[in-house]
């Protein structure tokens, strides 16, 4: 405990005598720990603890200013992903924020929602309908060009109408999935913004929230 105490009034007292010379010289003076978290005074910083930050002090012995210790990379790495997910946090909470003013400002009511909702499902329906239809069409016409040459493989104009045909059926298939992802992902859009401006409407909820 004595030794402790001797040692610490020492440390302090070489640091007050530090800070007496420095600013007698009209240096600055610097306070720092080493790797072995030894406590330095001085007006320069050698080069070994120069990225493990450092204190500024004045004549007085305080401290004006801090400079923190350099990042390793793994740090930097860490504190960039944070900053990219905070931005990203901000910038969908903006979104939120326009997107539910959107919700407020354009429907009145619940069934205001509904009405347009049932009103995109039937237009996507009329157009998944039209879609499937060209694909049974397109199935009909190939049976018919691939009869004409029964037991053996086609050749000149009926071929490459059969491959015409085969990639219009391609295509068309294509299309009546996407169009039934997009109807689901309408429908359950709908879902969502019904409830949200429920919420939005009971104040279960803020704007953005």
């Amino acid at each position: 405990m004595v030794a402790d105490y001797r040692l610490k009034s020492a440390i302090l007292l070489a640091a007050l005598m530090a800070v007496g010379l420095a600013h007698a010289q009209g240096k600055a003076l610097y306070r720092w720990v080493d790797e072995k978290g030894q406590v330095h005074y001085g007006d320069k910083v050698p080069p070994t603890d120069s990225k493990r930050g450092r204190e500024s002090i004045n004549a007085n012995g305080l401290v004006t200013k801090v400079v923190p210790r350099e990042l390793t990379g793994a740090e930097l790495e860490q504190a960039q992903a944070r900053r990219a997910a905070e931005k990203s946090a901000e910038e969908a909470h903006q979104q939120r924020i326009v997107y539910d003013r959107y919700l407020l400002q354009s429907f009145s009511s619940v069934a205001d929602l509904q009405s347009a909702r049932e009103e995109r499902l039937s237009a996507l329906d009329a157009r998944l309908g039209l879609a499937q239809a060209a694909v049974l069409e397109n199935e009909k016409t190939l049976a018919d060009l691939r009869a004409r040459t029964p037991g053996k493989p086609p050749t000149g104009p009926l071929k490459q109408q059969i491959e015409t045909f085969e990639n219009s059926l391609i295509d068309n298939i294509q299309a009546v999935r996407k169009l039934r992802d997009e109807r689901d992902s309408t429908a359950t859009k709908y879902t969502a913004d019904i409830e949200r401006f429920k919420a939005l409407r009971a104040g279960t909820i803020r704007q953005g929230g």
